[in-house]
């Protein structure tokens, strides 16, 4: 016997509703794209993410802001070091002690809904190191960029609370838009590295295409336009 039209439609609607909510959940949990790809290239695409992780890219970005039209050495330097331990050692501490305490599945963050403290505790130490930095003086471009990253992180946060967007895209993107406004063309080949990044990030199921491509284009956009605001 055939069905009813109404247990037909029912059917149907359950279906599209079933076929709904696969697609969601692969929206906001992208797998791997080399499903079949041989371990090597998972392992390359692994440490690339990590070489080029945010905390990694903040010391030689942050030495280079800090040396930017330097008359001395160790002064700046010294403020490097400070900024540092702001940006990088304190945000990196607590994540290995969230991880520890198990309130973070692991270093990398990859559960979106365990991000909001670990960028909170960021957002604190990175204004506590800029308002150190206003307070002894250093160097304008330094406190330029603390002041820039302060202003990302919030962006981020922001947009992590609803869609993953890719920090290690952002990171990277405003590093290589800084440093190549600062020192010219000579970095311009630091946007290979970035569409390398976020390959990896992509292969990795870490982020989909659109979460790396959203994260590079606002930090660009973002460092762009602060810079050539305020001028250097």
């Amino acid at each position: 016997m055939s069905k009813s039209l109404p247990e037909t439609a029912l059917n149907e609607a359950g279906g599209r509703l079933a076929l709904a909510t696969e697609e969601a959940q692969a929206f906001a949990h992208p797998q791997p794209l080399t499903r079949g790809s041989s371990a090597l290239v998972l392992r390359f695409a692994r440490g690339i993410s990590l070489l080029f992780s945010p905390a990694t890219i903040s010391v030689p970005f942050v030495l280079l802001v800090s040396l930017y039209r330097s008359s001395s050495l160790w002064p700046s330097l010294g403020f490097a070091l400070l900024t540092l331990g702001f940006v990088c050692a304190a945000p990196l501490l607590y994540v290995v002690l969230a991880v520890r305490l198990g309130l973070v599945s692991d270093l990398d963050l990859t559960r979106r809904h365990e991000r909001w403290h670990p960028f909170l505790v960021s957002l604190f130490s990175y204004s506590l190191g800029l308002l150190l930095l206003l307070l002894l003086h250093a160097p304008q471009s330094l406190e330029l960029a603390l002041s820039l990253t302060l202003l990302l992180g919030l962006l981020l946060l922001l947009i992590t609370l609803w869609w993953k967007i890719s920090i290690h895209a952002a990171a990277l993107a405003g590093a290589a838009t800084v440093l190549t406004i600062l020192y010219g063309l000579i970095f311009l080949p630091s946007f290979l590295l970035l569409g390398l990044v976020c390959w990896s990030r992509v292969v990795l199921g870490r982020h989909t295409p659109a979460q790396v491509i959203s994260g590079a284009l606002l930090s660009m956009g973002l460092a762009l336009g602060v810079l050539l605001l305020v001028g250097l």
